[in-house]
């Protein structure tokens, strides 16, 4: 996964604050997992849909004392604010984004090296993968101290987008379609993302009559390409479409593909542009995490 002794500064993520004594209550009609395994210490996944049950936002949840942290995409949280101040109504609940926090992700091995000069530990195993990856909240001033003091060296941001495509692990403000695509397509009950058992929440609905009823009809395929000279937003099949290439670096990629249509051109060359592929179900979805 991540290189040992290596870090990732995850500057396009922030953090956002969730206080006050209705704070459960509050999240756990509106986001996909269950907040009640956060107010008894552990890290969850989740995500917040639409009413019509259609992705929109991710996002980590860890308890800090008496709060939330909920650690999202920088381009998401004005959004993410704006829907829970809609929600909140008469709710004794609190936001407050907190700027004075650097975000790491780092493989797991390495986590003590870190922690020996870390203060307040507010690190976590990365729920999607826990047994690979480690996050880590360390306050502004604090950083350069204890980054300098452990010798983790950091990568570039093209270096990890090397490592989760090689990995097939989906950075859904690329690999999904805000507003349109659904959690079961994105795979995203793999990846530790949605309860069961919780009940409902918004859009709720939508994703268990998909589990239920198994009428999935497209899927996220990991991608290993054999790039020719281009690749295009359509994968195809003797020129008929059967799935979009989201993010790729021309080696490795994150793809949707109609379920339908890959039984019915099985054992076919598969193309985008005039480079071929070879589609595979990411590691993380066929073992339990």
């Amino acid at each position: 996964m991540i290189p040992y002794k290596r870090y990732y500064n995850l500057t396009q993520n922030e953090i956002i604050k969730i206080s006050g004594k209705d704070k459960c209550n509050f999240l756990q009609g509106i986001i996909s997992n269950d907040i009640k395994n956060v107010e008894n210490g552990k890290p969850i996944y989740s995500s917040i849909l639409s009413p019509q049950g259609r992705f929109l936002y991710d996002f980590f949840v860890i308890k800090n004392q008496d709060s939330f942290l909920l650690e999202c995409r920088k381009v998401h949280s004005f959004e993410i604010l704006k829907k829970f101040n809609m929600h909140k109504l008469r709710s004794d609940v609190n936001f407050e984004l907190q700027n004075n926090f650097e975000i790491l992700l780092l493989n797991i091995e390495d986590i003590d090296i870190v922690l020996e000069s870390l203060k307040n530990k507010m690190h976590f195993s990365d729920p999607r993968f826990p047994k690979l990856l480690s996050r880590i909240y360390i306050k502004g001033s604090d950083f350069e101290k204890i980054i300098n003091s452990s010798r983790l060296k950091e990568i570039s941001n093209q270096d990890y987008k090397n490592f989760r495509l090689k990995y097939f692990i989906p950075d859904f403000t690329e690999d999904a379609e805000i507003g349109k695509s659904l959690l079961m397509e994105m795979r995203f009950d793999k990846l530790n993302g949605i309860s069961w058992d919780k009940g409902c929440y918004m859009g709720q609905e939508v994703t268990a009559r998909m589990k239920y009823r198994n009428i999935v009809k497209k899927q996220l395929f990991g991608v290993k390409i054999n790039f020719n000279s281009f690749t295009d937003n359509d994968i195809k099949v003797e020129g008929e479409s059967i799935g979009k290439l989201m993010s790729h670096n021309k080696e490795y990629g994150i793809s949707f593909i109609n379920l339908k249509k890959l039984d019915e051109f099985s054992f076919r060359k598969i193309y985008s542009g005039d480079s071929t592929i070879n589609l595979e179900i990411p590691w993380w979805a066929k073992n339990s995490n």
